[in-house]
């Protein structure tokens, strides 16, 4: 990684260019008309996960009502998640860009963006955090553990956090906006900040036929518990 590389303004710059063009928030390297089939088909996954998680909660109906918690969906792109769960569970977003912002608002009014870097700041309380294709993109190490530590001190014992990520065996160059890293460390860096990897079993969703047709993506997502402290 180039030491002057600036991440943030990497993508503010991205979304500014490429406004309009899915390729803003997907791999750039793909069509607008494959990133958007992606991002609507993962939209749906990650909702389906949420409401999974939520069904196996003892009184989701107070946990609707519960103030404070909610679904904050760290990095939302343009929105197309929030669009599914707006509508009737409290969600919240963070961006780094306020084009992003504009364009998930028009998208899904119902949902609270905020222009804030979990790198930066600690998240607000939330029961689930999302944060799909996000982590691999904080390329400095201590931004990525910084913000593993900023997400922690949003949930509450036994919240939930899920993130994307393709597990390499070695951590290798590559492009300056783009850093895969090993179970290992994030095993390591998890546990510092207080988190661990669900257990095998810890919820059931694989269980549930509709993740059948969610098979591609549940290869990469991986579910993390806080630790009651």
């Amino acid at each position: 990684m180039p030491e002057d590389f600036d991440q943030v303004a990497y993508w503010r710059e991205r979304h500014r260019k490429l406004r309009g063009d899915h390729r803003a928030t997907g791999n750039i390297s793909r069509s607008p008309e494959q990133i958007l089939e992606r991002k609507i088909i993962q939209a749906y996954f990650f909702s389906a996960v949420v409401r999974a998680i939520l069904a196996e909660k003892r009184n989701p109906e107070r946990w609707l009502a519960g103030s404070g918690r909610r679904v904050l969906d760290i990095g939302f792109g343009t929105g197309f998640l929030g669009s599914l769960l707006a509508p009737d569970l409290p969600y919240a977003g963070y961006e780094l860009s306020e084009i992003a912002m504009e364009d998930a608002a028009r998208m899904c009014p119902a949902g609270r963006y905020s222009l804030r870097d979990i790198a930066r700041e600690p998240a607000e309380p939330a029961e689930i955090i999302i944060a799909s294709e996000v982590l691999f993109h904080i390329v400095d190490d201590n931004d990525w553990r910084a913000a593993l530590r900023n997400i922690a001190a949003g949930l509450p014992p036994d919240g939930i956090l899920l993130f994307t990520e393709t597990f390499v065996e070695r951590v290798a160059p590559g492009p300056a906006h783009f850093k895969p890293r090993t179970r290992l460390l994030y095993e390591e860096a998890l546990e510092a900040a207080g988190l661990r990897f669900l257990r095998p079993g810890e919820l059931r969703l694989a269980d549930r036929p509709v993740f059948n047709q969610y098979a591609p993506f549940l290869r990469t997502a991986h579910f993390v518990r806080s630790i009651p402290r």
